[in-house]
């Protein structure tokens, strides 16, 4: 019952009674007839009374009514010093103030005031820029958490990659043991076959002598004596003749150096380090952007005034494949993302943006590229299917299919036409007549604006932007864009480029003539491939082979 408000005046008298109002001068609460007493008294009647349920919504916000200096009742506005006095400040303090006006009338239209809509627009710019500064500091926890499990991956691999080399090198020791052993043991068992062989020999010679000497005739006795000591004799001279450089082997083992060096002298396995790099954070004055908004031309921004801030990336997820190559993203007017994996499934995937799977579109191919024509359409290209549809998003149906005699890849709508990357430039109709034909050195992305026509090269290392009509306005060519892939425009002319080989996120001013790198190793630009940017609500989207989606607000 802790909510309950009690008349104060009632409560005085012991006597408690549920309110029905509160006076917000009194400070206190009143039932129907403290009510009707309380607004026929000559000094209250104008005091301001709110319902009791409004009361409820604001009483746990403090508002001090009362001078901090004097302890009373604030009555008096004082508009040089722009503070709430009570009668006692006035001459102590605000004696030579000409303005000092009654604090209700200045007070009228509170809610309608400069100062309200100033703090409303100052609290809701803070919120933004703490949640923009949260978001980045939750990407650097993600990024961290990252970093530790790649390190952690790279250990464990080293280390199976150590116990798989030790395996092999003791495999092929083990080999070479077992060879070496087989070689000494042989030597050894040949020379003992030959000297038991020898035994055997005299054994049996020495057995005819006793014969000879025990049943033989003297004359066969003296002639055996004779022939079989010129056997032993030639037994004897064999057996030593092989025994003279008899070799005793032994098998020794000696570690190679750099493995005696690992158990000994290598003590930690690998080091880990980190390196700080100082990052301030924006924080935007709500005053100042407001005078911003009002000066700047949007036609005139340039690159340099370009930031843009990590705001969400999650994993796309497809059943049945284990491979992506998202190569297609765009924004539909709802604010969930389409994205088209060109080695996945016959679908068109939809997430909201905070990463969470809406439906998929079936499709006739798996898609290469797509474009918004309006709310319930949208064009896909299918790379080497050489075909491009025309989808109905209401009822998932294909409206229109035009046929090409190239490979179908990069595609944008702009003013009713389709501008698609096949076999060179080519601009359609909405019917799938063909406008115009442009004969380019074309990549695979390209972007529109109302007027022009951006795509990078087969070659690398440049983006061209032509005229509707076909004219070369400019050519920019920087080194470090090795092999520029998806390609993005925002509304201001400037224009985004992802490159997966340098893992680079690039802008160039809309003169084309510089250019400055905005992101670059981070680990969303890992196997980057498509971008987007939604005007409408200024995010920058960036899809990656890895099959994740990345979102960028621009600050």
């Amino acid at each position: 019952m802790s909510d309950l408000i009690l008349c104060g005046p009632c409560g005085n008298e012991d006597n408690n009674r549920n309110a029905v109002k509160w006076c917000t001068v009194c400070e206190e609460g009143l039932c129907t007839n403290c009510e009707k007493v309380h607004q026929s008294i000559k000094t209250t009647k104008n005091h301001s009374v709110i319902p009791t349920e409004d009361y409820r919504q604001i009483k746990n916000i403090s508002v001090s009514l009362k001078c901090k200096d004097h302890d009373k009742r604030l009555e008096l506005y004082c508009k040089t010093h722009d503070v709430a006095v009570c009668l006692d400040c006035v001459p102590s303090q605000h004696r030579t103030c000409i303005d000092v006006i009654p604090l209700d009338k200045a007070a009228e239209n509170a809610k309608h005031s400069t100062a309200l809509a100033d703090l409303e627009d100052t609290l809701s710019r803070s919120l933004k820029n703490l949640q923009q500064i949260i978001s980045d500091r939750d990407s650097a926890l993600e990024k961290l958490d990252d970093q530790r499990q790649t390190i952690k991956n790279e250990i464990n691999d080293t280390r199976e990659r150590i116990i798989k080399k030790i395996e092999d090198l003791e495999q092929k020791l083990l080999l070479e043991l077992d060879r070496q052993h087989g070689h000494c043991k042989s030597e050894v068992s040949n020379l003992q076959k030959r000297l038991k062989s020898s035994e055997r020999d005299l054994c049996c010679l020495r057995e005819q002598t006793s014969q000879l000497k025990s049943f033989a005739s003297d004359i066969q006795l003296f002639l055996g004596t004779r022939q079989i000591k010129g056997t032993v004799f030639k037994e004897v001279e064999s057996v030593k003749e092989g025994i003279k450089s008899v070799e005793n082997s032994e098998i020794n083992l000696q570690f190679h150096p750099y493995v005696m060096a690992l158990l000994n002298e290598v003590e930690p396995l690998g080091e880990i380090s980190v390196k700080n790099t100082k990052n301030s954070l924006p924080f935007k004055e709500a005053n100042v952007d407001q005078a911003q908004v009002q000066r700047q031309d949007p036609e005139m921004k340039g690159i340099e005034s370009v930031r843009i801030q990590l705001k969400k990336r999650f994993a796309v997820k497809q059943k049945g494949f284990l491979t992506f190559e998202l190569t297609g993203c765009a924004m539909l007017t709802n604010g969930n993302l389409l994205m088209a994996n060109y080695h996945g499934n016959t679908i068109l995937m939809e997430y909201s943006e905070d990463g969470n799977r809406v439906r998929d579109i079936p499709c006739s191919r798996p898609p290469f590229d797509l474009t918004i024509i309006e709310t319930n359409y949208i064009a896909v290209s299918y790379g080497s299917r050489k075909y491009i549809e025309i989808l109905n998003l209401e009822n998932n149906t294909v409206e229109r299919k035009v046929k090409f005699e190239n490979d179908c890849y990069g595609i944008s709508y702009q003013d009713s036409k389709l501008v698609v990357i096949t076999g060179g430039i080519v601009i359609i109709d909405i019917e799938g007549k063909v406008l115009k034909t442009f004969y380019f050195d074309c990549g695979i992305y390209l972007e529109t604006t109302k007027d022009r026509i951006y795509f990078t090269t087969k070659k690398g290392h440049t983006v061209n932007c032509i005229s509707m009509a076909g004219k070369e306005i400019w050519v920019h060519k920087d080194e470090s864009l090795v092999k520029p892939h998806g390609i993005a425009v925002d509304d201001h002319q400037n224009v985004f480029v992802v490159d997966p080989k340098s893992k680079s996120l690039t802008v160039i001013q809309p003169d084309g003539k510089f250019s400055k790198t905005l992101i670059t190793k981070a680990i969303e630009l890992n196997l980057a491939s498509s971008l987007h940017f939604n005007k409408e609500k200024q995010v920058l989207i960036l899809c990656t082979e890895l099959g994740y989606a990345v979102l960028y607000d621009f600050y």
